[in-house]
């Protein structure tokens, strides 16, 4: 932070009130091991005094409220000329700055708590970071785009920011009800000369948009392939209360006597298709209204019933397009479009969801108008014959290896169901070896892989951080290798792979990318 700025060249703002509730929230995980440590004791000690356990959860609510109330007291930010200062802590003082040359996005969201209030939740990403910089846990809109507006990140004219009534001291209204912000074009002299210098940052607008219809939502949701991660969590909850139900039923052997295989087979169908529909139900109500606009320099995702998101990220950081077909999808020509986007807000090295469900045919004109840069309509160049036996070779003998004890030593003949991991592991190869493909010209690069599931990635070349060719001893027999390309993404590079491709056009493929 530069010495010239001082705390009263910027007025400092607070968070609303309602926040006080998100700070409860923190101070719980903060305080929740004292006091389950000091319920615990009193209850093995047996002769459980009340008055003291009253006394006890007395004084943890108290704590929990002072303590919550002054970290919102304690936590005010400083939008400046160039960028923000959060100063938060109670005991200790912390001090954050962000400047606007390290940002990479500002993003909102807004549950029903804070959309009762008119308020949301601001999120600053930087470049490169593994999680958000900074949370302002409920600002109202207007604030949230004066926010923006100071980093350049102005939104469309649909979403013009309201004036808002200066006041010369924030802080002083603080333990009211109300809390003022200052107007978006209240930036001292300072900072309004700063930013003659620079480029000017008019509001954004909106140049395409595209929206997620009802029947298209209920399609995706109802192939998405959640229901893999309902059935976990419940597996996870029925590991936990194992004993308990048990007991419920008296023992396991109770079940057995009202129900018979063909009603158990029944049930089991039936807790399937029930853990489908809350998949689906989840599914919908995490992208409901998704809608995707193109602004002049950036695109913006908004989407939730529940909590109301909305992302922006600029199109001078998308790294890639990621098309991606789980089995369902093959079927019905249905393809999801993805992004991979430097220091974007998701898991290191993973891409983002640009849009969740198109037609195979209408990804060309969807490319064109939302990132014209990428083309998806090239000739793909598929691996050798040769490559298959390398797909399958290593998995097949693995899997031998795991079935031929599960045959030998698994009673009843329920071994020889292991027979099933080497036809799977056949059936894999041959879908990944006809996946995998590529093609390269004007100045793009694609890499076709997977096996039930299908991926495709464009990649223009200036977006390769760094690229190499592998090869194994079985590979080197039949002059076969593996293309690698990164990509930034985060704090770990995005990598793409061409498996088994012929090691002389791998090479011709590294001295492409090497004179472009």
């Amino acid at each position: 932070m530069k010495k010239s700025e001082t705390s009263t060249s910027y007025p400092p703002v607070r968070l609303h009130p309602v926040s006080v509730l998100f700070f409860i929230g923190k101070t719980v995980k903060d305080l929740v091991y004292p006091f389950l440590a000091f319920f615990i004791s009193t209850i093995v000690r047996g002769n459980i005094n009340w008055l003291w356990v009253g006394g006890g959860v007395a004084l943890f609510l108290i704590l929990l409220i002072s303590i919550s109330t002054l970290s919102w007291y304690r936590f005010v930010y400083y939008v400046e000329s160039a960028g923000i200062r959060i100063e938060h802590g109670i005991w200790v003082r912390k001090k954050l700055w962000l400047s606007k040359e390290r940002v990479q996005s500002v993003d909102t969201s807004a549950g029903l708590l804070l959309r009762a209030f008119d308020l949301v939740k601001l999120q600053v990403e930087t470049a490169g970071g593994k999680k958000p910089e900074a949370v302002l846990s409920a600002i109202p809109y207007r604030e949230a785009e004066r926010i923006r507006h100071a980093f350049g990140l102005d939104n469309g004219p649909g979403h013009a920011v309201e004036a808002a009534q200066t006041v010369s001291d924030p802080i002083a209204a603080a333990g009211t009800a109300a809390v003022s912000y200052p107007e978006q074009t209240d930036l001292s002299a300072d900072s309004r000369q700063t930013d003659d210098k620079a480029p000017a940052h008019a509001q954004q607008r909106v140049v395409e948009t595209r929206s997620l219809g009802i029947r298209d939502l209920l399609l995706f949701s109802a192939t998405s392939g959640r229901i893999g991660v309902v059935i976990a969590v419940v597996g996870a909850v029925y590991s936990q209360f194992r004993e308990w139900l048990e007991q419920l039923f008296s023992s396991m052997n109770l079940l057995s006597t009202w129900f018979n295989m063909s009603t158990i087979g029944y049930t089991i169908a039936a807790l399937l298709i029930a853990a489908w529909l809350v998949a689906i139900v989840l599914t919908s109500v995490k992208e409901y209204g998704f809608t995707l606009k193109l602004l002049d320099d950036r695109l913006q995702i908004e989407r939730g019933l529940l909590e109301r998101k909305q992302v922006s990220v600029p199109l001078h950081r998308i790294q890639a397009i990621h098309l991606s077909q789980n089995m369902l999808r093959r079927l019905f020509g249905l393809v999801s479009v993805n992004i991979v986007t430097a220091g974007y807000a998701g898991k290191e090295g993973s891409s983002a969801m640009l849009y969740p469900l198109l037609h195979e045919r209408q990804v060309a004109d969807f490319l064109n108008r939302f990132a014209p840069q990428f083309n998806s309509e090239v000739q793909w160049q598929p691996v050798e014959r040769k490559a298959l036996m390398s797909f399958a070779t290593i998995p097949l003998l693995l899997s031998l290896l795991a079935a031929v004890p599960a045959i030998i030593w698994i009673p009843d003949n329920w071994g020889w169901l292991a027979c099933i991991l080497p036809l799977f592991t056949v059936i894999w190869a041959i879908l990944s070896y006809q996946n995998t493909a590529w093609s390269h010209g004007d100045k793009q690069l694609a890499i076709s892989y997977g096996s039930f599931s299908k991926h495709r990635a464009f990649i223009p070349i200036k977006r390769v951080q760094w690229r190499r060719v592998t090869q194994t001893p079985f590979q080197r027999r039949k002059r076969l290798a593996t293309f690698v390309v990164a990509l930034a993404s985060g704090i770990m590079p995005a990598m793409f792979y061409i498996q088994h491709m012929p090691h002389e056009k791998a090479a011709s493929l590294l001295d492409w990318l090497r004179n472009k």
